[in-house]
């Protein structure tokens, strides 16, 4: 397995993670859903379990100091808690489009199940507006 195409794995595993560990919070702390909280977290462990199950050594192709793209990452202010999970729930569903994507490779195919990722891309669609629908619920009841 080439080098890059394994950084390009452990890059958006990792950007997945970190973007359904944001909405957990959210749901978990703020909205209070321990439903929806439970499906953030099943789904990042499931997420981290597939990878892990691939056998690759991701760690060891991790290069975050040459990482040519570390520094380029756009910083941008989040008006309220919505704009927020809008960002990490796009973060989350472009990471897994990504994995889908190299899942089509033969050398691939056979360990990152496509079927799997979308229903999993699809999953955070509608977690995505669920949150979104309770935040606002959840800012009317406070005011």
């Amino acid at each position: 397995m080439q080098q890059q195409i394994l950084r390009i794995i452990d890059a958006n595993i990792n950007r997945i993670s970190e973007g359904l560990r944001v909405l957990e919070d959210i749901s978990r702390f703020i909205i209070e859903d321990e439903d929806i909280s439970r499906q953030l977290k099943t789904l990042r462990h499931q997420l981290n379990k597939l990878v892990a199950e691939t056998g690759f050594h991701l760690l060891e192709t991790r290069d975050a100091v040459g990482d040519v793209g570390a520094n380029s990452d756009i910083i941008h202010d989040h008006p309220d808690l919505s704009s927020i999970v809008r960002a990490n729930a796009k973060r989350a569903q472009e990471g897994i489009r990504v994995l889908e994507e190299l899942s089509k490779l033969p050398e691939l195919k056979a360990v990152l199940p496509a079927t799997v990722l979308r229903e999993s891309r699809y999953k955070i669609y509608s977690i995505e507006k669920i949150l979104i629908t309770r935040l606002s619920d959840h800012r009317t009841k406070n005011k």
